[in-house]
């Protein structure tokens, strides 16, 4: 009895977290609230305040569950053989970046969800979210970077940056440049760009390293 009741908990747990991804991909975050979400998970707020505290903790479980994009970052690693070469890798760095860029853009909650934070980025809880999320790229790049001497979290963090900037500006902007983001032509663009800048970059590590070796 104990086992289905952890199972039901469990299910109603998942069903209030994709109804909150729900709520913000519609309202935004700051519009979305735990009486929204009961409602849109048919359940009553009580059980969200028992499961999860209140709002802070729901926001913080919705991170740390996958709901954002720590598990698509876990997912992606978990295809990736172990002991690549530095080529391959590189090349792995790369797709991530691109499958990072589709995800995000797929993603109405997490593209909120970050909003929310540049706009409450003092709070604590915007500061946890945040340092969970870079853990979550450390990791990532603990195994693809092909090369840890040249600090590849500040070559990621770049990456990420941009890539997020591009998606949030779509939403505002038709155009970035002459590169139309309401189109897959314009996205391929991005695509084929960031390709080329991690195949020339491997090309310049590579120099690099083979000076020090």
């Amino acid at each position: 009895m104990k086992v289905v009741k952890r199972r039901n908990r469990q299910m109603t747990m998942e069903r209030i977290l994709r109804a909150m991804g729900e709520v913000m991909a519609e309202r935004g975050t700051e519009k979305a609230g735990i009486n929204a979400v009961a409602e849109r998970a048919g359940v009553n707020k009580v059980l969200i305040y028992r499961y999860f505290g209140g709002w802070n903790g729901l926001l913080e479980a919705y991170v740390h569950r996958g709901f954002f994009l720590s598990m698509f970052n876990d997912k992606f690693l978990d295809s990736v053989p172990d002991n690549l070469a530095p080529e391959a890798r590189s090349k792995a760095w790369s797709e991530y970046t691109i499958q990072f860029m589709r995800e995000f853009r797929s993603r109405k909650s997490s593209q909120e969800l970050i909003r929310w934070e540049m706009s409450n980025g003092e709070t604590e809880l915007a500061r946890r979210l945040a340092d969970f999320r870079d853990q979550s790229y450390k990791t990532m790049v603990s195994k693809l970077a092909p090369y840890s001497a040249f600090d590849p979290i500040a070559i990621t963090s770049l990456m990420v940056a941009a890539v997020t900037h591009l998606v949030l500006t779509s939403n505002q902007r038709d155009h970035i440049g002459d590169i139309d983001l309401r189109s897959d032509a314009g996205w391929e663009r991005l695509e084929t760009a960031i390709r080329r800048i991690y195949s020339s970059l491997n090309i310049a590590l590579e120099r690099e390293n083979a000076k020090t070796a």
